[in-house]
């Protein structure tokens, strides 16, 4: 299961990484905040995170282990970049070069969420029925 989920987010990492550069879905090519889909707001080191995200997940999705290694580091990372989000002058610093407010805040708490409880599914058979 955590093979699955790692390549599932490493495929919508990278998807949305790169359109993040595309000018028509919002995207930007600078540092100021655009709205991606007119919802979340990215930049230029949003959307090279995001590609580095993807890539990684479809590099580690191979093996149950590196999978889970993959869904463990990001989803913690992931976690604390939403919970930072939430925090006033914290959230105002960070958003001046990479925008983790509004929207994102959740998707970012749900992402992490998501991909801990895969990193958990790892080397647990299915129990047949």
């Amino acid at each position: 299961m955590a093979k699955t989920i790692a390549l599932a987010f490493g495929i919508i990492y990278t998807i949305v990484g790169v359109v993040g550069f595309l000018p028509f879905a919002g995207g930007t090519f600078g540092m100021t905040p655009a709205p991606l889909f007119g919802v979340f707001y990215i930049n230029l080191l949003h959307n090279i995170v995001h590609v580095v995200i993807g890539v990684s997940g479809l590099l580690m999705a191979g093996t149950e282990e590196s999978a889970a290694r993959y869904l463990r580091l990001f989803g913690i990372i992931l976690l604390l970049i939403g919970v930072l989000g939430f925090v006033g002058p914290i959230e105002t610093k960070i958003d001046s070069f990479l925008p983790i407010g509004g929207w994102d805040r959740w998707l970012h708490l749900v992402s992490g969420a998501i991909m801990l409880w895969g990193a958990s599914t790892a080397g647990k058979a299915a129990q047949p029925a």
